[in-house]
């Protein structure tokens, strides 16, 4: 199976009414795992990483780890680079890095800057990447981030107010003057970091504005993404895929089983040593529940 463009998996999704999970890999065993639910799943999926994380595995050896492994997929794969939190002076190196390296999508994220200056910056990556035969994704309306590194603690109950979320007048500008071929959105989603807490389990609490995404679905042609869908109710994330989302990322659900997991071993098996025998356990884990989101997401058997 070819290594395949973003735009016609996600023109799939859309006349299929599912949505293809965006995947994170924590190391390059990840990889394997992805492919193998995938197969099994018979879904085609989407595997993500950002820039940072792609230098810290090795930028060329990484890239054609995942190229590699999508052309001897059974199933549809693309390979695209997720956002940076912000747009800096090291963006544009970033992004030349991706094209260099044969990722088939780029994410842009200037959500964090003012309305202008995002359109601007977006408008001009668009155009790098259109140039070189690839998708362009954007975003608009703020995903809050609850990390340590932006020093603000989650509070329980949170809920995102309506000015962080994407406006679907602004939505359909925003697209017509970049180019972009998918917008990534904020309808009521946030990406909450679980590090040092002791209780990994995940509460899917958080509800979409479903109103809000098929007003910008009626603004837009461009494909809607995603982003931060961990910790919403289930419910709502068939629904968004119903009212037009077509792609789906999340890390943190099977990030959470494979610690869990991992935990458990250690603590209950003695005499271990090869890190795959600490693995495989947690591993088998996730790949369990990659497919139950893949039965989720409407895309399990649509490859």
């Amino acid at each position: 199976m070819p290594l395949v463009s973003e735009n016609s998996l996600l023109e799939n999704a859309e006349k299929g009414k599912y949505a293809i999970p965006g995947l994170f890999p924590f190391d390059m065993n990840f990889i394997k795992v992805f492919i193998e639910a995938a197969e099994e799943a018979r879904s085609p999926i989407i595997i993500l990483q950002g820039p940072e994380v792609t230098k810290l595995f090795g930028a060329p050896m990484f890239s054609s780890a995942l190229i590699t492994a999508a052309r001897n997929a059974k199933v549809p794969v693309c390979i695209s680079a997720d956002h940076a939190i912000k747009i800096d002076e090291k963006t544009l190196n970033d992004v030349l890095m991706f094209i260099q390296y044969g990722w088939k999508s780029i994410m842009v994220d200037g959500s964090l800057l003012s309305y202008e200056e995002n359109v601007s910056k977006t408008k001009e990556i668009t155009r790098i990447c259109h140039a070189a035969g690839i998708a362009c994704c954007g975003a608009l309306g703020e995903v809050k981030r609850f990390f340590p590194v932006f020093k603000e603690s989650f509070k329980e109950g949170y809920v995102v107010p309506d000015e962080l979320m994407t406006d679907s007048q602004q939505a359909k500008d925003f697209v017509e003057r970049t180019g972009v071929d998918s917008l990534a959105v904020s309808i009521g989603q946030y990406v909450r970091s679980l590090i040092g807490e002791e209780n990994l389990d995940i509460k899917r609490t958080v509800r979409l504005d479903l109103d809000r995404l098929k007003a910008i679905r009626k603004a837009t042609p461009a494909h809607l993404i995603l982003q931060g869908s961990s910790h919403v109710n289930k419910d709502d994330l068939q629904k968004s895929i119903e009212y037009g989302i077509s792609e789906i990322k999340f890390a943190s659900a099977y990030g959470t089983v494979w610690a869990a997991n991992i935990k458990e071993t250690v603590q209950k098996t003695t005499g271990l040593f090869h890190p795959m025998d600490i693995q495989k356990p947690a591993l088998k884990k996730v790949k369990e529940n990659i497919i139950e989101y893949m039965r989720l997401f409407k895309s399990f058997g649509k490859a």
